[in-house]
């Protein structure tokens, strides 16, 4: 059974980030269709999507609401954040198998990759 998963860490603070917000969406016949939202979990991961929404492939976007998390840690973070929420929109052929995100962070940017053939 397939997985789309994501693994954060925390950078700024050395751990993985427990408790950041996450937005799923699917563009299913021409129409962006809402996954169930998740939340990094103990380990910073969370799984984003199960076999039945990312087995027919297409094109997925995660939201990751890193100025939220950030807020919630405690960083003193202007009102208007250099780094708030962060697309990432990526395409799937259909039966990919397992896709992981891993993303580190910190209040100033962020980097990700994509890991195929396993979950993050």
């Amino acid at each position: 059974m397939a997985r789309l998963s994501i693994e954060i860490l925390d950078a700024a603070s050395g751990i993985m980030a427990e408790g950041v917000p996450l937005q799923v969406r699917k563009i299913v016949d021409g129409e962006w269709k809402a996954l169930p939202e998740a939340l990094t979990k103990n380990g910073g991961s969370a799984i984003l999507g199960e076999a039945g929404d990312i087995d027919s492939g297409g094109y997925f976007e995660v939201l990751v609401f890193l100025g939220a998390y950030f807020d919630s840690q405690g960083h003193d973070l202007p009102q208007m954040k250099l780094v708030d929420i962060v697309p990432l929109r990526f395409g799937l052929e259909p039966d990919a198998g397992d896709v992981g995100i891993r993303i580190s962070i910190t209040p100033h940017g962020y980097n990700a990759g994509f890991v195929t053939g396993q979950a993050a």
